[in-house]
């Protein structure tokens, strides 16, 4: 299996610093790079007709290096989900500043496989995307501890708790979540009730600054 990557980042120095590094650095070929999720999509519905066709320089890359925060907005989750979606053998690599537990849980039940922190080493990176190639799932060494009593305490929630806390971390207005859950705002109201009853926190803000930044 080829190793070759694909970058995306809303930072430009950041982004072609990366790119520049990996390849520098390892066997590891860049694929393409991109500043926005629309650049991403084109440039993988290309790359998804040259390895249809036979033609062109190349096919989809093996790894997906993808940022979360785009120009201030969390939207880099639903581009994790639809990417999953639609290209499943492209393997999802995380290399962001936000490394809360319920940030990397979220980026993986979208459909992640590893989840690197932007303090990690460049070593770290790069063995993140040997680890994800071959199948494996990787999470920054630094980030499993808190992981791990993530998902303990959130054993005690429903599994609509659980949606709705994925989208309270993704700082999903209460309209917005019931909306994309299709339920009533009420409904919701007495959800985020009970999650803040059982996590043990007073109000939105308190919840995301201990599970979310």
């Amino acid at each position: 299996m080829a190793k070759t990557f694909y970058i995306i980042d809303d930072h430009e120095m950041l982004r072609l610093g990366t790119r520049s590094w990996i390849t520098e650095n390892s066997e590891w070929v860049c694929a393409g790079d991109a500043g926005t999720h629309e650049a991403a999509y084109a440039d993988f519905e290309k790359m998804a007709e040259n390895s249809a066709s036979g033609t062109g320089s190349g096919g989809l890359p093996s790894v997906l290096i993808c940022d979360l925060n785009f120009y201030g907005e969390n939207t880099g989750f639903d581009f994790i989900a639809k990417i999953h979606a639609k290209y499943p053998d492209v393997k999802i690599v995380v290399y962001s500043m936000f490394f809360a537990a319920g940030i990397v849980q979220n980026a993986v039940r979208n459909g992640a496989s590893g989840y690197v922190s932007k303090n990690a080493s460049s070593a770290e990176l790069l063995n993140s995307l040997e680890k994800v190639r071959v199948g494996e799932v990787f999470i920054q060494e630094e980030l499993k501890t808190d992981l791990i009593k993530y998902n303990n305490f959130t054993d005690a929630l429903t599994r609509r708790e659980k949606e709705v806390m994925e989208l309270l971390l993704r700082r999903c207005s209460n309209d917005d979540i019931a909306e994309r859950l299709k339920i009533k705002k009420r409904a919701v109201e007495n959800y985020i009730s009970s999650i803040y009853e059982k996590t043990g926190v007073n109000d939105r803000a308190e919840f995301i600054a201990k599970y979310g930044v």
